[in-house]
């Protein structure tokens, strides 16, 4: 009966050390969100689309951010919110949903389109002061020989809606919905001439 007794309490007391161990949080995983509607392609498109591509601080699936009032120089990763895939790939995936419905150029191939993202990362001024940046710089190859390439470039600044990685993704995803517009502008003006 003693033995019993005390194979209960050990079990009890073990079963209520799980129960104490600290918990791992999930990780939250975040994309861009539904694509705003895009038009339907009524023609041939007036560019192929290559992969966007980033420096290697962008490579992984983590959103960054900086403090900047702390070290400015340090770039930080959120460490329970990641990305659903790297920001090149997810932004890739967006301008394929987003321009697919750009009229072509009429007796013309289609020109290449490569875009680089420089800089996609929440930027705090303060603990509870914080913006997002997105950088990007695109390049127009047309397909005639020896024309010249057209490039341009693009910084957008928005305040993030709340200084965490959930606040970060709203911003940076609101920032490339209003940068693809700005994009689309520059491609209408650019890839017929």
């Amino acid at each position: 009966m003693k033995a019993r007794l005390l194979g209960s309490i050990a079990l009890a007391a073990c079963l209520g050390g799980c129960s104490l161990a600290p918990t791992v949080p999930s990780r939250a995983v975040y994309d861009l969100g539904p694509a705003p509607a895009a038009p339907a392609a009524s023609a041939p498109l007036a560019w192929r689309l290559a992969d966007v591509t980033a420096p290697p601080w962008l490579a992984s699936e983590g959103i960054a951010y900086r403090l900047t009032f702390r070290q400015a120089q340090r770039l930080e990763h959120y460490r329970d919110s990641v990305w659903a895939a790297p920001p090149a790939a997810l932004l890739t995936q967006r301008l394929r949903e987003q321009l697919a419905s750009a009229p072509g150029c009429e007796g013309r191939p289609a020109a290449l389109l490569a875009v680089g993202l420089d800089e996609f990362e929440q930027v705090f001024a303060s603990p509870s002061d914080s913006r997002v940046v997105l950088r990007a710089h695109a390049t127009l190859w047309p397909a005639a020989v020896g024309a010249p390439a057209l490039q341009q470039h693009w910084r957008l600044e928005r305040p993030a809606p709340t200084a965490d990685a959930a606040g970060a993704v709203r911003g940076l995803a609101q920032a490339v919905d209003d940068w693809l517009p700005q994009l689309a502008g520059w491609l209408a003006a650019s890839a017929c001439r």
